[in-house]
């Protein structure tokens, strides 16, 4: 089921991604910067590179799959807090499940490419250059997603901890969030006066302090 997108979490999409993109195009410059190299002098930089790219790769699989981890464990108290969160919440979560996917894929098929042996064999020789490069490129566009995932989890700390600051505003909640009675669940009838009475308690005393503030 594809998710409605509003153009708040859109817009923060794209900031994240451009972060990303520029750190990539950041880190290919630096390799650009060497100049062009022959086919001897690719092997020796590839030679120098495998022990960065395998610790590079090995790492943002690692840091992905513990964003996964840990998205599973925010949506599920998501869903039995008695907070209303806003759309932006999933879309977000939404957002960091496709980059730490890619982030999985690229670092998989990094690991599988350092792992062939090209200064060994003979036929290899000529396409030395293109190697270095398409490895370059993808240890930058990696990096990209490292920066493109770390803008996306800070915004959606920000909306969270501002849901338990007394004097701020969070954008992960709804901004009516007593649910409505003809659509509420049946099953949830015996909780529903204790979450609104808990979230009633929450807004007025985010009222109090606005007008403590005022």
């Amino acid at each position: 089921m594809r998710l409605p997108e509003t153009g708040a979490s859109s817009h923060e999409m794209r900031g994240s991604i451009a972060g990303g993109a520029v750190a990539a195009v950041a880190l290919f410059a630096t390799v650009l910067g060497v100049g062009s190299v022959g086919s001897f002098e690719a092997l020796r930089l590839i030679e120098a590179m495998l022990g960065t790219a395998r610790f590079l790769a090995a790492t943002v699989i690692g840091g992905s799959l513990t964003v996964l981890a840990l998205l599973l464990t925010v949506l599920g108290l998501s869903l039995s807090s008695s907070y209303k969160f806003s759309a932006r919440l999933y879309t977000r979560a939404r957002y960091l499940t496709r980059l730490s996917v890619i982030g999985i894929v690229l670092g998989t098929l990094i690991l599988l490419a350092v792992t062939i042996p090209i200064g060994e064999v003979e036929e290899f020789r000529i396409y030395y250059a293109f190697f270095y490069y398409t490895l370059a490129a993808a240890l930058a566009i990696l990096g990209g997603l490292v920066v493109a995932i770390g803008l996306l989890i800070g915004a959606t700390l920000r909306g969270l901890i501002a849901i338990g600051h007394p004097q701020a505003e969070s954008d992960l909640l709804q901004n009516d969030p007593v649910p409505d009675a003809s659509s509420a669940n049946p099953l949830d009838a015996n909780r529903e006066p204790s979450r609104r009475a808990r979230i009633r308690r929450t807004l007025e005393q985010r009222a109090l302090a606005r007008r403590g503030r005022a």
